[in-house]
């Protein structure tokens, strides 16, 4: 919901307004009010404190004259309901275990008035008790006094709170229609010339006699309207120029068009290589450190696994022969070191193969570009895929679907490059679908090769109906190290120099996905009069 500046300024002053009159109405009222009632029963109970003083004076000398005196220092006041003198007994229980206060009227004033002993202050009556005690009675005093002039009080103080309320808001409301109407007026006026302005109208005025902020913008608005006039004059007279110009040197700006881009891509070429030079300065020595440790690491794994079958075949032949436990606690030992050698070796590998290729990722990209046939490339690399295919893939159909190309049309590729991307999309896809075929067992994998070409470019599609990527992986796919493999068949590094490799090509890599359906991978790249040729 959109709110205009007139809705703003109502909606603060009635806000502000609201605010002050719920303090005056409401919590200014009950503050007054408690103040009221508290200094009331704490004048009460200093009464009942004196008069049970005069008592006690008075019981102590036993003069019960003076007893009457000290209870008549309450009675002229007009409030009073009661006063009583208490005695307060303790009664104990046959076994002196417990006790109980009980309380008597000994006198009161008025005589005759019936008095509850355990009276408490109610809304009209407030009730406050000294105690005292003397060589003759304990005993306390007990007031009552009425609050009809504390009610009175609250009701002035709350048709007093009403009108300084209603006053309040009047003049709230005043100061709004004030506002509202000396700016959003001003405003408005000022909104609907600069959309006239904005659709090309630029003789638009806006007339203000304030002296304020207001009286400025408009100034400052036909200033600028006035300005934005003279403006678009020369502009159009130097667009005029312009276009006489241009005419003559269409040429020069197709030459100066692309020799940009070629700076930009040039650029961009560059950015790349030193980024990739600044890492490679960084780890490619610690690549070459890393092989020889993890050689070592690996021929040790085999060599301890060959001394442990040696130590297996002399426990079976050997001195411990006959000791059967003995001999089934150290071939268990053995067992259990000939596991964790094979784990050793199985992660050796794999940082092996982790190394290598953050290797190849560091090696220089070659530069020699080769204008070929995309459909009888992408035949050949299937071929050779095929032929070096595992026996355990060997079920799965692996289909080319060529596409037309009537206008014969190449692209420039590095043919060992483009050939480790294809080989790269195809072994994910190959994964992927072997692994749906070993929890289905009626699953038929399939996969698919496509080249499409296209007025803005080629394309190489791989296809496959297998286990799909979730949107969380899809999301770091490209990230160097983010496998969703296994560590001993993946490294993380695949599609990550694929996406390097064909971003050298001036091209790009997309994925499609559905979980548990399918997915599709496609290489876009420029036909061969985009990719310069060196």
């Amino acid at each position: 919901m959109r709110l205009t500046v007139k809705t703003k300024i109502w909606l603060a002053v009635t806000s502000i307004v609201v605010l002050f009159s719920f303090f005056v109405l409401f919590y200014l009222p009950v503050i007054q009010e408690r103040s009221l009632l508290n200094n009331f029963n704490k004048d009460v109970q200093n009464q009942a404190n004196t008069v049970a003083l005069g008592v006690k004076i008075a019981m102590t000398e036993q003069n019960f004259q003076g007893v009457q005196t000290a209870m008549d220092f309450v009675k002229k006041d007009p409030l009073l309901q009661f006063v009583s003198l208490l005695q307060t007994d303790t009664t104990w229980n046959a076994t002196r275990t417990q006790y109980r206060i009980r309380r008597t009227v000994f006198r009161t004033y008025p005589e005759r008035k019936k008095i509850n002993v355990d009276a408490t202050s109610t809304d009209s009556t407030v009730v406050q008790r000294a105690p005292f005690q003397t060589p003759m009675m304990t005993g306390e005093i007990m007031l009552a006094f009425s609050t009809r002039e504390i009610v009175q009080s609250k009701r002035q103080i709350r048709v007093t709170s009403l009108f300084f309320s209603f006053l309040v808001f009047s003049i709230g409301i005043g100061i709004g229609f004030g506002l509202a109407r000396n700016i959003s007026v001003p405003v408005l006026k000022l909104r609907d010339a600069a959309t006239k302005v904005g659709r090309g109208d630029l003789t638009q005025r806006v007339q203000s006699n304030s002296r304020d902020e207001i009286g400025e913008l408009g100034t400052a608005f036909n200033k600028m309207v006035t300005d934005l006039s003279t403006t678009r004059q020369e502009l159009e007279a130097r667009t005029s120029e312009l276009l006489v110009e241009q005419r003559k040197s269409d040429d020069l700006l197709e030459g100066l068009k692309r020799t940009l881009a070629d700076l930009r891509e040039t650029q961009e070429q560059l950015i790349r290589q030193e980024k990739l030079a600044s890492i490679g300065q960084l780890t490619k020595g610690l690549v070459d450190r890393l092989l020889n440790p993890l050689s070592y690491v690996s021929n040790f794994a085999d060599v301890s696994t060959e001394l442990l079958a040696e130590c297996q075949e002399l426990l079976t032949s050997g001195a411990y022969a006959h000791d059967e436990p003995l001999q089934a606690e150290l071939v268990s030992l053995l067992a259990m070191i000939e596991t964790n050698t094979g784990k050793i070796k199985e992660h050796g590998s794999s940082l092996t193969r982790i190394v290598r290729s953050m290797d190849k990722l560091l090696q220089v990209k070659s530069a020699q570009f080769v204008e070929v046939d995309l459909n009888s490339f992408v035949g050949e690399q299937l071929a050779a895929y095929r032929h070096e295919l595992d026996e355990a893939y060997r079920g799965v159909t692996l289909e080319l679907i060529a596409g037309r190309n009537p206008e014969n049309i190449g692209v420039r590729i590095v043919p060992t490059e483009m050939s480790t991307v294809l080989f790269s999309l195809l072994n994910n896809a190959m994964y992927a679908v072997y692994e749906k075929s070993l929890r289905d067992p009626d699953f038929q994998p399939m996969l698919t090769i496509a080249t499409v070409f296209q007025e803005a470019g080629v394309a190489i599609q791989v296809h496959d109906n297998g286990a799909g990527i979730s949107p969380v992986e899809k999301e770091q796919l490209f990230s160097p190290f983010f496998t969703t493999k296994p560590t001993s068949k993946g490294t993380g590094l695949g599609l990550f120099i694929s996406q390097d490799i064909v971003r050298t090509h001036k091209g790009h890599i997309t994925v499609e996905t559905q979980q548990d359906v399918r997915t599709t991978f496609t290489i876009n790249l420029p036909t061969a009069a985009a990719v310069p040729v060196g």
